[in-house]
């Protein structure tokens, strides 16, 4: 009888664990499919034909695109008014332009294009909201930045040894005021962090992407926030 029992508690348990599997495997596969089905009408959206065909209005809806997604990958602008990159960049210039006296401009940054604040806006913005005091970046730490422009991904090590001296105190400010960022593990064996620039980093310096980065060299009056 105690075998028989045990058989069927076996069997019971067996059964059970089928199930669970069954209701975990539908699940996913309801998931997957609600997932798919999203994507696929992302995907399957386009924008009105009378508005591609029409400047003034697909600049309009472009513009509103870029305020309410924040940072948009060209391609996805690409694929949305069904244009090159160069038709793009000029629907950009013209929304900037419409916008001159705005303290908001479109800037491409990257392979994206994203809304900010107008250089000229920025000075009277960090002065109302940031108590630091401006300070000119040392030759040093110009040097650190540098090395990890040129240079990232980099670990600690590295940028202390091309520097022949501890870079510590650069990369915790760099950090701080959001210019350098960590951007992973050197490698799976190798677990140390790694740093490179942000796409701040590219902002404040109006670089469009780290291919300008000889621009770099002319930086000697480079200014960051520091306390005092």
């Amino acid at each position: 009888m105690e075998k028989i029992e045990e058989t069927n508690n076996t069997n019971i348990a067996m059964e059970t664990i089928e199930r669970e599997e069954t209701i975990n495997n539908e699940t996913e596969n309801i998931q997957l499919e609600n997932s798919e089905s999203k994507n696929n009408e992302k995907e399957k959206f386009e924008i009105d034909e009378s508005i591609l065909a029409d400047n003034e209005e697909l600049e309009k809806v472009m513009e509103a695109i870029i305020y309410v997604e924040g940072n948009v990958p060209i391609s996805r602008l690409r694929n949305l008014f069904k244009c090159e990159n160069s038709d793009i960049r000029n629907h950009i210039e013209n929304i900037n332009n419409r916008n001159s006296k705005s303290a908001i401009e479109i800037l491409e940054i990257g392979d994206s294009v994203m809304m900010t604040i107008t250089p000229s806006t920025f000075g009277t913005l960090s002065a109302i909201y940031d108590k630091k005091r401006k300070k000119k970046i040392s030759k040093a730490m110009l040097q650190t930045l540098s090395i990890i422009a040129y240079k990232q991904p980099l670990t600690k090590a590295e940028i202390d040894d091309i520097r022949q001296s501890d870079s510590g105190y650069h990369l915790k400010v760099l950090m701080e005021d959001g210019f350098i960022a960590w951007k992973g593990r050197k490698d799976y064996l190798d677990k140390r962090q790694t740093y490179g620039t942000t796409d701040k980093f590219l902002m404040h310096f109006g670089i469009n992407s780290l291919d300008d980065l000889p621009k770099l060299r002319e930086l000697k009056d480079l200014e960051f926030n520091r306390n005092e």
